[in-house]
């Protein structure tokens, strides 16, 4: 026995296996089992299970829809002069929304832009109607403050009151 690799004398020789075997199709199990889909880890950043430039996110419109919902309010009560102190808080607040509601739109991130400037403009009109409001409340407490310190009875009193 000269060769270690030839099969012993009294054994049926095997055929010799192909020197390389073809590997499998590209995508394919080498062992003959299906394999799941492949799946792309989202990028940082991305919500779970978006594929890698997926759908764009939900527009942040959020801000705009409330500076226009706090201005229209702001605008409707600025006419009611003695809650002056009320619209001014909701004119700033309209005002600071919108204009942050208006960068959003600007950069892509929202799409109501013209609900954000109406926001903003009625938020501007409620604080020019609370300085307003403010004014006109403290015109009608001194005039009501000195037609009390002048009146002697309460005839001359209504009388003071009721010309303003």
């Amino acid at each position: 026995m000269t060769n270690p690799f030839e099969p012993p004398s009294g054994e049926p020789a095997q055929p010799a296996p192909p020197p390389y075997a073809t590997p499998p199709a590209y995508g394919q199990n080498p062992y003959g089992q299906s394999m799941p889909a492949y799946q792309p880890q989202p990028l940082y950043g991305q919500p779970a299970g978006s594929p890698y430039g997926g759908s764009p996110a939900a527009p942040r419109n959020g801000l705009g829809t409330t500076a226009l919902v706090l201005g229209i309010i702001g605008a409707v009560v600025g006419l009611l002069m003695f809650l002056f102190f009320v619209v001014f808080v909701l004119g700033v607040l309209a005002v600071i929304f919108g204009l942050i509601g208006r960068g959003r739109a600007k950069r892509g991130a929202a799409t109501n832009k013209t609900q954000a400037t109406w926001g903003f403009a009625l938020g501007v009109v409620s604080l020019a109607l609370s300085i307003v409001g403010g004014i006109v409340t403290v015109h009608v407490v001194n005039v009501q403050r000195d037609c009390r310190d002048r009146a002697v009875n309460q005839q001359q009193y209504d009388d003071c009151a009721h010309k303003f």
